[in-house]
């Protein structure tokens, strides 16, 4: 066991505890990826005890008492509680020693008590949503040459109709709830749409490329968007998209003029109002030196944060000239270690991949620990007239809308047979492919999953095999 057993666990304020009935779910308070773990019976039968009140040692003897073991079995038990335990505290910034509980432990004991007849562990798909995304706009200030997104025009719904559903959300538990799409402040209405949200306790991540001005970003800090002194699952961040200090580079990628100094007056007017926000670049040929100017320049001005990602295939943007060079690529990653030593307090995340794409079959042993594919098993896309879709970057057309939230509601568009039947697809969807006669087809789908977007974008479809299966044969287009 990794801790002393004196020591007082407490779920940290980073996470949150849901009952499903069918099950427990601990999950943390981000969006940025969906990080949950389904708790095994024996841990959700004694998560109200890591409050902070009680010793390793205190719950071990709980659960002695609960499953009444004999004295002669302790010892063998204690070792098998000992891995349950050190299972759920290598969840990141799970278990903490010391600062506030989980706002999830305030509830009364009894809504932690689950269904245990009927409890489902391990579970691939979710009774509920864990979190969802909803693009209110399709509709952005700036025209990106990398753009991944389809920005198909659609029709948007009212703040009214929003708050609807909003409500359900809520009632749901389901607090994790970002901005997909293109931008918010495209939108008149983008700052009543984010205090409603507020009101409800969501968690969310803006990201624009607008102006904002000083007075606007004094009203998202008033809500307590894209500040820190707030408690931590309330964390909202702001991130600003910035491919360049050289203006012309910089308006060029994002085809708007006089984009640069539109960025530095928002970092300007974000940091005046208290919010620190992050800084977002898109590495392609035309800017892969861009890194040392952003990092030195938006500091100075108060930024902490910095996020730089390489260039990838989309299926609806797509243009190779913007693919980083092998050249640029070494030089990427000579940067990440020399900028990383050299401002050793800011948090700098820096995709380096040196590969050229092609072939990119997993081991059996990779394919079977590669992640679990999230649509529709833990989350979904609202578009902004209210249809569902189960990835960001897969089309908005008949062919992949699984529901209407207006018409059926978030629990019925997430229940109905449609979005089953396309989560789950008929193996005669797959024929001439690698999945057609693999004898892992059926759980490959109920498990894990594939990729829609890495096998649209590869292949133009979404019934084959992704290129990471190790029975894929095809060729992908270039990736990187």
């Amino acid at each position: 066991m990794i801790y002393s057993l004196n020591d007082r666990p407490r779920i940290s304020e980073l996470w949150r505890l849901r009952n499903d009935k069918q099950n427990i779910i601990a999950y943390k308070s981000t969006v940025e990826k969906d990080v949950f773990k389904v708790l095994s019976p024996v841990m959700a039968s004694v998560i109200p005890l890591f409050d902070g009140t009680n010793t390793w040692l205190d719950i071990k003897n709980v659960l002695f008492e609960i499953y009444n073991v004999p004295d002669d079995l302790q010892e063998l038990w204690s070792r098998r509680f000992d891995e349950m335990f050190d299972d759920v505290a290598a969840l990141e910034g799970f278990i903490s020693l010391e600062g506030n509980n989980s706002p999830s432990l305030s509830k009364n004991y009894e809504y932690f008590i689950p269904d245990i007849a009927g409890y489902h562990y391990p579970a691939w798909r979710l009774k509920r949503p864990l979190s969802v995304k909803i693009a209110f706009t399709n509709r952005c200030v700036c025209d990106c040459i990398y753009c991944y997104a389809e920005r198909k025009k659609c029709e948007e719904a009212d703040v009214n109709q929003w708050k609807k559903i909003f409500d359900e959300l809520y009632e749901n538990e389901i607090f994790l709830v970002d901005l997909g799409g293109s931008d918010i402040f495209s939108r008149a209405d983008g700052l009543d749409i984010l205090k409603e949200m507020v009101a409800r306790d969501f968690t969310f991540f803006v990201s624009t490329k607008k102006q904002i001005s000083l007075s606007e970003a004094c009203q998202l800090a008033e809500m307590g968007i894209g500040r820190f002194d707030i408690p931590q699952y309330l964390i909202r961040p702001v991130q600003i998209s910035i491919d360049s200090t050289d203006e012309e580079i910089a308006s060029y990628l994002v085809s708007r003029k006089g984009y640069f100094q539109q960025a530095v007056e928002s970092a300007k007017n974000f940091v005046k109002a208290g919010i620190i926000p992050r800084i977002k670049c898109v590495l392609t040929a035309y800017n892969a030196d861009a890194i040392d100017g952003i990092v030195r320049y938006f500091s100075d001005l108060g930024v902490k944060e910095f996020t730089f990602v390489q260039y990838s295939r989309s299926h609806f943007h797509h243009n190779d000239r913007l693919f980083l060079s092998s050249e640029q690529k070494k030089r990427i990653s000579e940067t990440a270690n020399r900028i990383k030593a050299d401002f050793p307090n800011l948090v700098i995340n820096i995709q380096e991949n040196t590969s050229a794409g092609g072939p990119r079959n997993l081991s059996w042993e990779g394919w079977h620990n590669r992640s679990v594919c999230s649509g529709g098993r833990s989350n979904f896309i609202i578009q902004p007239n209210g249809e569902v879709t189960l990835c960001e970057q897969s089309p908005h057309n008949a062919d992949f809308v699984v529901g209407n939230v207006f018409q059926e509601g978030i629990l019925g568009v997430w229940n109905s047979d449609k979005l089953l039947n396309f989560l789950y697809p008929d193996r005669s969807k797959f024929q001439r492919t690698a999945c057609y006669d693999c004898p892992e087809y059926e759980t490959c789908h109920q498990e894990k999953g594939y990729c829609y977007r890495d096998v649209y974008s590869s292949y133009g479809t979404i019934y084959d095999a992704q290129p990471e299966c190790p029975r894929q044969s095809k060729t992908p287009a270039r990736e990187i």
